[in-house]
Formats: C-alpha cells, sequence, structure tokens
C-alpha cells in the first residue's frame, strides 16, 4: 500500500498549456493517490489563457498555475515523467536526466493554433479530454504492483489505445 502520493511530473517545451493542463488535472482526479507537477526545457514564463479557461469550464482551479524551468525542480522526488511534447510537429521533448520512469504521450499544441475562438478554445478541449481520458485510465491501474517498467508499458498500452480511438 502507497503511503505518499506518486509524484508525476508532466514535461513539455513552453510549460505553457499542455503539462499546466496535466498538472491540474492529475491533482484534481488524482484523488490523494498522485501528486502533479509541470515544467518545461524552454518555458515561456507564463501559462496560455486558454489552459485556465479549458480547465475552468470544467471545474478545475489549478493551485497557483505558473510556467517554470525543470530546472526549478531539482531535487523533487519524482516518480513518472509524463513528456507532452509533439514529434510530429517538429518538437524536441525535454530530456530529463535521472533514473525516472518517463512515458511519452505527444499531443499537438493548442497554442500554436490559429482560427475563430470557438477553433481555439476547441484545440484546449481536445487536448483536456485526451490527458483526462489517458490520465484516469493510469489512475484505474492498480499501481501498487506495477515496477517503473511496468508502469511505463501500461502508459504506453494506454497512448495507443487512445489514438486508435
Amino acid at each position: 500500500m502507497q503511503l505518499q502520493p506518486m509524484t508525476i511530473l508532466v514535461l513539455c517545451t513552453g510549460n505553457s498549456c499542455r503539462s499546466i493542463i496535466g498538472e491540474a488535472l492529475i491533482n484534481a482526479l488524482g484523488k490523494g493517490r498522485f501528486r502533479g507537477l509541470s515544467a518545461g526545457s524552454h518555458p515561456t514564463g507564463q501559462v496560455n489563457p486558454g489552459a485556465l479557461a479549458v480547465l475552468a469550464r470544467h471545474g478545475i482551479t489549478p493551485d497557483n498555475p505558473g510556467s517554470k524551468s525543470m530546472d526549478d525542480l531539482a531535487g523533487e522526488d519524482i516518480d513518472l515523467i509524463i513528456t507532452v511534447c509533439d514529434s510530429a510537429a517538429g518538437e524536441a521533448c525535454p530530456v530529463w536526466l535521472g533514473d525516472v520512469p518517463k512515458l511519452h504521450w505527444g499531443l499537438p499544441d493548442p497554442a500554436h493554433v490559429e482560427g475563430t475562438e470557438e477553433e481555439i478554445a476547441a484545440a484546449f478541449e481536445a487536448t483536456y479530454q485526451q490527458l483526462e481520458s489517458r490520465l484516469q485510465a493510469l489512475f484505474d491501474v492498480s499501481l501498487d504492483d506495477l515496477n517503473g517498467k511496468g508502469l511505463v508499458a501500461c502508459g504506453e498500452q494506454i497512448h495507443r489505445d487512445m489514438e486508435d480511438h
């Protein structure tokens, strides 16, 4: 039985949208079993208003959201890293040095979507839905019996299953 919450770090490049949404979802849906953090390799320094708006539409209020560097988390005890950069769009994924299980859930960055307010909001909603469904599936697994490799394999299968739908 796990006594402390599992800490999950969501990494992307700018730490303004996807990772912020992921961190907030982990903290909201994790029910004390999971603790979310986020950071970026090249943080923008500000949270995208679209990320905060989509969270608010779903009744989630992030706790002190901020765009921060991976360096700001030195010394944190992290159990799992999820990268959300979109290699299909040519984004370079951050590299976290250290012996921590790493999982990649590549998602398009809604911050780069152009169009009407509705089209932009729809892009943020799609990101929210993709992260929420993956995280909920991960949280539904009995993680107490998984080691790092098993956790990564489980997370990769969840990602593949979600992309097939």
